[in-house]
């Protein structure tokens, strides 16, 4: 395993920049980090509104997303670290290195690198075909994150040490991580004068940033301002809260995710144990689990109940809706694999009889692999949405002048890049952040070989789509 070092990033917080040294001196000294004192986590929620037919409104869905203090976030680290060795120690001797894949490094088969979904969701496809005749099991724990038990959770801890009570830093970072406090990330900005009621273009006011985003400071405040105006004050109430649940742990944080995972130790040994005895395999990415046995679909409905009542006896506090559920039938005829929806539920928990097999961001029929139909669906309405904008602002930009010329003069490239392809693709690769969604497409074609294919013809012509798409919007709004 690779030295740790201190990565100071430079984003907004309450805490001043550091120089790595500092970080590393701090992060790396148990007496330091006994009497350290935790900024609350800034809180924001990543919202997106599921997928709907045509003409249905999608539910929303917020996952609360809270990141910490820089030398904050630089301490998790390194505890994670210091976990991180004894826990893929045990993995290892477990046999369960190739199952539990969500937050761990994982080489490629072939050439360098770390193993993304897009492998992860190959290696479930490619277990299927070995099985042959079979079934999957697709299962969802509930809000992993929110709902980890502390009290097991300090025992998991301790145990990854090989020991019974936890060193004293070892505490200090496990209640900084359990009983953890935090500022919504919008209260804080108001208070702070970075945000507040301000008249848009059309005069008309809304709340929104009252200084461009570039131009908030990194430090937000110092510590006088912090106690007047985040913590309680003569005149200001403290807008800090404290998780005083019990459970839970924050997602975005450098040391959750490893938390999350060995929380499930003893789960996963479980899973390991029925599918040895089936003679099949299961992977757990996160709180998605996959199952794949050669077994009769009777035994699937049944596994399926079993493993649903079994997460309440090793991993507490945790539950698997049965409504979030999925079984498929798989069955080799000729050269391909039929699929057969055996149980599943629509987002209403109504019956799905033909709800195709899906993981991971991708669709296997039997003989091919595809990037999921909503992914799709959704990737077009987000280019409509960006193409409607882009057509509003240039016949605003150019009041009179025809469609066809407002078209050539709007660079159209601009657009494009925001979800063709990446210059220098060979380049950038290895930084997933780097990628657009057709950088992306390439790399899941390309990775799957044959299986594939059709990948490449979901993405065909959709720099042509998009120029038209612009066309048809800018007669829209003229």
């Amino acid at each position: 395993m690779k030295p740790w070092t201190a990565s100071v990033r430079r984003y907004p917080h309450f805490d001043p920049v550091i120089s790595v040294a500092e970080a590393e001196a701090v992060a790396t000294d148990p007496a330091r980090v006994v009497t350290h004192t935790f900024y609350p986590f800034l809180k924001y929620d990543e919202g997106w509104t599921l997928f709907a037919e045509k003409g249905k409104h999608g539910k929303r869905k917020d996952r609360p997303i809270r990141f910490a203090a820089r030398l904050d976030s630089c301490i998790f680290s390194y505890y994670r670290y210091l976990l991180s060795g004894p826990y893929e120690a045990i993995l290892q001797a477990e046999r369960l290195s190739n199952s539990v894949i969500a937050y761990r490094r994982i080489p490629k088969h072939v050439g360098s690198g770390g193993q993304s979904n897009i492998d992860f969701a190959l290696s479930a496809v490619q277990a299927i075909q070995i099985q042959g005749d079979c079934c999957t099991i697709a299962l969802d724990i509930s809000s992993f994150f929110e709902t980890l038990d502390h009290n097991r959770l300090r025992d998991v801890w301790a145990g990854l040490l090989g020991v019974s009570k936890l060193p004293a830093e070892h505490f200090r970072v496990y209640q900084a991580i359990t009983r953890y406090a935090f500022v919504d990330v919008v209260k804080a900005y108001t208070r702070l004068g970075y945000y507040g009621d301000k008249a848009d273009r059309h005069g008309k006011v809304r709340p929104g940033y009252l200084k461009a985003r570039k131009d908030i400071p990194v430090q937000l405040c110092d510590g006088r301002t912090f106690q007047e105006k985040i913590a309680r004050s003569a005149t200001q109430s403290s807008i800090i809260e404290v998780n005083k649940l019990g459970m839970g742990v924050p997602q975005g944080a450098p040391l959750s995710d490893l938390l999350a995972n060995a929380y499930l130790l003893e789960f996963d040994k479980y899973l390991r144990d029925i599918c040895e005895k089936l003679g099949g395999c299961f992977f757990r990415y996160s709180d998605d689990i996959l199952v794949i046995a050669p077994i009769s679909e009777s035994d699937a409905v049944q596994l399926e109940k079993e493993i649903r009542g079994a997460i309440t006896t090793y991993g507490k506090g945790l539950l698997i809706k049965e409504e979030k559920s999925a079984i498929h039938r798989f069955d080799v005829q000729g050269d391909r694999q039929t699929v057969r929806t055996i149980k599943a539920t629509d987002k209403d928990g109504n019956p799905m009889q033909n709800k195709p097999f899906e993981y991971l961001g991708f669709r296997y029929d039997g003989r091919h692999t595809f990037i999921r139909d909503k992914t799709m669906s959704n990737l077009h309405r987000k280019i409509a949405s960006v193409c409607r904008a882009t057509a509003i602002r240039q016949v605003k930009r150019y009041q009179g002048k025809p469609t066809d010329e407002i078209l050539a003069l709007t660079n159209v490239e601009n657009v494009i890049q925001a979800f063709g392809s990446v210059e220098d693709f060979h380049l950038k690769a290895a930084d997933y952040r780097s990628w657009t969604f057709t950088t992306y497409a390439k790399r899941a074609s390309k990775t799957m070989g044959t299986l594939g294919k059709p990948i490449a013809r979901q993405m065909k012509n959709l720099r042509n789509a998009i120029k038209r798409r612009i066309s048809h919007e800018l007669a829209r709004v003229r």
